[in-house]
This record gives C-alpha cells, sequence and structure tokens, in this order.
C-alpha cells in the first residue's frame, strides 16, 4: 500500500481529489471513468488510486446499478479542501507581488513625506510601473491588490 504522503506528492492524485470535490460541489455523483478522462489517465490507473483512497477512508463508493460512484468521507473532503487551497496558493503570481509590495512602500513613502509637486514626480513612475504590473500578472487577487493600489496612487496624485 502507498503511504499517504507519496500519494498526495504526486500530482495526478491531487487532480483525482480535486475532480471529486469539483463534482461534489456541483451537486454531482464522481464516477471513475468520468474521472479517468478528465484528467486523462487510464481508467485501471484511477480505479487503483481510488480503492487507496477508499482502504485510506477518505473516499466511500457505492454501485448504482453497474455504475461505482464516489464520494469523500469527511477526513477525505478535508484534505481535498486543503489541497485545493494550496494549490491555489502555489498558482499566485508571487514575482508580481514582490514587486508590487515594493510599489506600495513607495506609495506609503510619499504619504508620510512628499508634499505637492513632489508627490506627482515620485508617484507617476508608480502609477505607470502599475500599469504595466497589471499586464504582466498572472492571477486575479494580485490584480486586485495593482487596482486598489493604482487607485490610492490616483487620489494622492490628485491631491
Amino acid at each position: 500500500m502507498l503511504s499517504l504522503e507519496k500519494m498526495f506528492l504526486h500530482e495526478k492524485t491531487v487532480e483525482i481529489m480535486l475532480k471529486i470535490l469539483e463534482a461534489e460541489e456541483k451537486g454531482e455523483s464522481a464516477y471513475p471513468l468520468g474521472i479517468s478522462k478528465e484528467v486523462g489517465s487510464p481508467y485501471s490507473y484511477i480505479s487503483k488510486v481510488l480503492s487507496e483512497f477508499e482502504e485510506n477512508a477518505l473516499i466511500e463508493s457505492e454501485f448504482k446499478g453497474r455504475i461505482r460512484v464516489v464520494s469523500f468521507t469527511e477526513d477525505g473532503r478535508k484534505i481535498a479542501e486543503m489541497l485545493r487551497d494550496l494549490k491555489n496558493e502555489l498558482n499566485k503570481d508571487f514575482v508580481s507581488r514582490k514587486k508590487l509590495s515594493i510599489l506600495r512602500r513607495v506609495v506609503e513613502e510619499v504619504e508620510e513625506n512628499a508634499k505637492g509637486e513632489d508627490t506627482f514626480k515620485v508617484l507617476a513612475p508608480v502609477k505607470a510601473e502599475l500599469e504595466v504590473l497589471k499586464k504582466e500578472v498572472r492571477d486575479d487577487d494580485t490584480r486586485r491588490m495593482i487596482d486598489e493600489l493604482r487607485e490610492k496612487v490616483e487620489k494622492l496624485m490628485a491631491g
């Protein structure tokens, strides 16, 4: 039997869990054949992984006619939700967030110290950099943070 650690550090295993979670959140049933098609893995592999999940009390399965339907146990759902959250975290654009953090510090410095014309001279390039950054960014949360900082910059520039 695979250890849970090895099982969850495997990309396809995570995809399988997330497909089951996605189906359950839509109020649909999860079927091994459907999961197989969606993740692009052979049915035999999906069936093996699902059996491992079931042996470890992460899913339950039942037959509806000749079709096997799988659903999470409470613990299985918790793990799937954590994996989804981790995947979402890992998909964030950390490089853009670092750049945004630097620009935010510049804006805060201007808020505290700059007066009149100096404000415009410092913030005009910051605003331009925010526009460039927004075009490069890969996640919606970072894009929202860029918009918020840009609005703040525009207010400071307007006086």
